[in-house]
Order: structure tokens, then C-alpha cells, then sequence
């Protein structure tokens, strides 16, 4: 299971334990003004990060931050999925409702007025072609402040975004992948042989170097600490 890092303590656990352990790291506060979030990838489950943010967030911000930190290649559509509720990105009161009687809405409402802190989960989509999903859920809620938060963290403060109301926590660590070819780690993919060839078009430096003569047009991506590496045209 994958290993990550507490950026309040600078201590180790998994992605169970993370859970358990920023309840405990976190300092006492009662109150629901800032969210405690994990979200993780929905199919690349490997990669997760924990959020606090202001209960007056937008999903907006929110929306930005995961951007920035995890997801922007093409300036693609995104959406979060509240219930039986489309929060989407870009957003027009002219669309009609979509199937399933469920309605879009803009991203522009805070996120403590559309989600319960109680355990909630709710899913996140970018882009609707190439799509990168994520799944989101409150893990708990507390009165703690967003600025006091950023002050503790052992990480650089310019991975988070507390003006917006978000401090990153945690995060996992890179996972390990394995060159398709000498089994080394991998620094890149061909996207042209990622389909026909799965993980075996993985591939550290030295081999990336001879994959020239193998294939056709190779085009290559680097691999990155995110559920979009290798996708679209992501490069961190």
C-alpha cells in the first residue's frame, strides 16, 4: 500500500492510516468552519492527497487548486458530482438539465453549503474526452484555521493555496513503476505504444533512448506524482 508524508509532523503512514492519523495530528477544534478531505484517484488509487478547506471555499477554488497541483494539461472541462447535482466547469444556464434527472449548476457555491461534514463522499471529473476521475471524501470537520494550518507545515507553502482556503496535509509518495524493459524505474511513456503495450510502455532513461529505433513516432510523457501521468498531454 502506498506510503505518504504528513506535512504538519513530517511522519510516514500509509493511505489508511493517514486518515486516522491526521484526526490525531490535526489540534483540537471543535466547530465545522474547515473541511478535512482525502481524494484520490477513482481508478489510479496509488495517488491521494488530504486537503483543509474553509467551509466558504468555492468549489470553484477547489476546482483551481486540483488543477494546478495535480491535473491541468489543455485547459479541459471539469465537474464535481454533489448528489444528483453537476457542479461544472465551464458552466451555461442555457445547457439543459442531464439524464437521470440530475442538473447542472456553476462551481461558484461554497463548498460547506453543498457538502455535509459527515463522512460525505462525492466524485470530481477532469476532462471529458481523456478523463482523469477522482473521488472525494470528508473525512471530518473541525474549527481549525486555514492560515494557522499553513503555518505548521513542514512542506514547501507554495504547494498550497491557503489565500483560496486550502492546505495540503498530505500526500502520498510517487509510486514505484517499472520500466517495461529492464524493469528499472521508469522516467517516461510512449503514448503512441501506451495502448497497444500497457505498462510495458514504461520506460527508464536508457531504454527510452533505444525505443527510438522500435517505434514508428515515439511521443513521450514524463511520469509524475499524479492520477493524470501519461494522460492527454500532462507534464506536472
Amino acid at each position: 500500500m502506498t506510503q505518504g508524508d504528513c506535512h504538519l509532523c513530517g511522519e510516514p503512514y500509509t493511505k489508511r492510516g493517514m486518515s486516522r492519523h491526521l484526526r490525531a495530528c490535526l489540534p483540537d477544534s471543535p466547530g465545522d468552519s474547515t473541511l478535512h478531505l482525502r481524494i484520490a484517484g477513482a481508478r489510479r488509487t496509488d495517488y491521494w492527497i488530504h486537503l483543509a478547506v474553509a467551509a466558504d471555499t468555492t468549489l470553484a477554488a477547489l476546482d483551481a487548486f486540483l488543477r494546478r497541483f495535480w491535473l491541468e494539461c489543455c485547459g479541459h472541462m471539469s465537474a464535481f458530482e454533489i448528489g444528483s447535482v453537476w457542479y461544472e466547469k465551464p458552466h451555461s444556464e442555457d445547457e439543459p438539465s442531464i439524464g437521470l434527472g440530475a442538473t447542472r449548476r456553476s462551481m461558484d457555491v461554497p463548498i460547506g453549503s453543498v457538502v455535509e461534514p459527515d463522512d460525505e463522499e462525492f466524485a470530481y471529473q477532469y476532462d471529458f474526452g481523456t478523463t482523469t476521475a477522482l473521488e472525494v471524501r470528508v473525512v471530518d470537520a473541525g474549527g481549525w484555521s486555514v492560515d494557522a494550518l499553513a503555518d505548521r507545515l513542514t512542506e514547501d507553502p507554495a504547494r498550497n493555496d491557503d489565500e483560496a482556503g486550502i492546505v495540503l496535509l498530505a500526500r502520498n509518495r510517487p509510486p514505484e513503476v517499472d520500466c517495461g524493459v529492464c524493469g528499472d524505474p521508469a522516467m517516461q511513456v510512449c503514448t503512441t505504444c501506451l495502448h497497444e503495450r500497457g505498462p510495458d510502455a514504461w520506460l527508464c532513461a536508457s531504454c527510452a533512448s533505444d525505443h527510438e529505433g522500435d517505434c514508428a513516432r515515439p511521443t513521450y510523457l514524463p511520469y509524475v506524482n499524479s492520477p493524470r501521468t501519461g494522460v492527454c498531454g500532462y507534464t506536472g
